[in-house]
């Protein structure tokens, strides 16, 4: 089939046979360089195109990409993209070692990510994502980091529904390494959830990482330790925070608190398609541990639960109570290799890329392949998940008018959104 000519081989090609049709330097997998092959007549289509898909694979990232990054690292495919920052999969050339790369590029991005870089050059710890080194450039900000495999914590719980008392515990013993970790170095979170929690492959031996520190807060002294910014997602903020008062990182373990009850219940605490509703659910600490599936959780475990989810942040558990609590010397089993957090001062460095995708916000957290997943009042995300000041000012308007038990007696206090953070990666979902 097909004429003589089209068995005909490209011979003795040469780089002025090759003209570049348009060149597009920064533009990241969305359009690749085009180019144009000029052959003698023994050349056939077959041929051209064989060779231009070639010319086009090998310069596919080079343009893209800093000189040092890829004298170093191959690039191997885009894994995720927001507002302000890409994140690509790249292999070490000489140890084929993984790793993800996050982009920033614009300088409103870099403004973002300041507070997130700075607090990554600062830790070193096995249950947070490790950084394992920076480029910058004039125009871009390439972050090395170590790469989670085994997905998110949201998705094991979709997927599988509650969890074993004995599950949750080794889930959460590496959490509150993380977090008493961090709080020992004056860092608070104010961001952690499911989605920002990582398995490091897809192993069930596989350890879980703390990520996503867009909205962390680091402590410039001893006595800094008051937090007044408004920020987080909106099932998982502390009622201080709600309340808009000045707040510790006592805020990390309500969220603690409220991860928790998703792995034992497979459902949230608190939840409301309305937010107004939904910050008063917060506020009142309402939640039920009275139905069939509480019944099967032993009574340190709801002790556990009721400790973290205090709304007074004075009787709240820090991370060294609850790595104390009953509950979890009683039933988590310490992990195989011995593992431990060091800070920059004992030769560490790092953490984590990792946000996780707004997608998330419509999915269920109950599985239909659970027996425990009893009934829900709510199955689905929310399509939009941040803070707001408008809907905490239309709070506190509600509670003036009406009045809410359990409110603390202090005045509720305006502080604005901080602008420094991407709504891409913690301000939403």
């Amino acid at each position: 089939m097909g004429c003589v000519e089209s068995k005909k081989i490209i011979e003795n090609v040469t780089n002025s046979d090759i003209k570049t049709v348009y060149h597009i330097e920064d533009a990241f997998f969305e359009k690749e360089v085009k180019c144009e092959l000029r052959v003698t007549e023994a050349a056939n289509l077959a041929e051209k195109i064989k060779l231009d898909r070639q010319i086009n694979k090998n310069n596919k990232y080079k343009t893209k990409y800093d000189a040092r990054i890829l004298a170093k690292y191959d690039v191997l495919a885009l894994i995720g993209k927001g507002t302000f920052s890409m994140v690509a999969r790249v292999e070490n050339k000489q140890t084929k070692q993984p790793y993800a790369i996050k982009i920033i590029e614009s300088e409103e991005g870099r403004e973002a990510f300041e507070v997130e870089l700075a607090i990554l050059r600062r830790v070193k710890c096995p249950y947070i994502v490790q950084l394992i080194e920076v480029f910058e450039s004039v125009d871009k900000i390439y972050m090395v980091m170590e790469l989670a495999t085994g997905g998110d914590l949201f998705d094991k719980v979709q997927s599988r529904g509650p969890f074993s008392e004995k599950e949750a515990v080794n889930v959460l013993k590496m959490v509150l390494e993380g977090v008493k970790y961090l709080h020992n170095l004056g860092i608070t979170h104010r961001n952690l959830k499911p989605d920002n929690l990582l398995y490091y492959h897809p192993g069930s031996d596989s350890k879980l990482m703390i990520t996503d520190f867009g909205l962390a807060h680091s402590r410039r002294s001893a006595d800094d330790i008051l937090m007044q910014t408004i920020c987080g997602t909106p099932e998982y903020v502390a009622p201080e925070m709600v309340a808009r008062q000045p707040y510790t990182n006592a805020v990390d373990l309500w969220a603690v608190g409220v991860i928790t009850y998703i792995l034992l219940r497979g459902d949230f605490p608190f939840f409301d398609e309305d937010r107004i509703r939904l910050y008063k659910k917060i506020l009142r600490g309402k939640y039920s541990l009275s139905d069939e599936v509480w019944v099967e959780v032993s009574e340190n475990g709801r002790d556990f639960v009721r400790q973290a989810l205090q709304v007074d942040p004075t009787l709240r558990l820090t991370a060294v109570e609850a790595l104390r609590h009953q509950w979890i010397l009683a039933t988590h089993q310490s992990p195989k290799r011995k593992q431990v957090c060091r800070s920059e001062s004992s030769g560490g460095g790092g953490e984590s890329w990792s946000r996780r995708s707004s997608a998330h916000s419509s999915r269920s957290l109950r599985s239909s392949h659970s027996s425990r997943s009893g009934p829900s009042s709510s199955t689905r995300r929310p399509p939009s998940a941040r803070v707001l000041p408008h809907h905490l000012e239309s709070l506190e308007g509600a509670l003036s008018m009406h009045g809410t038990p359990g409110i603390p007696p202090t005045p509720l206090l305006h502080h604005p959104c901080s602008t420094r953070h991407p709504p891409h990666s913690s301000w939403e979902r």
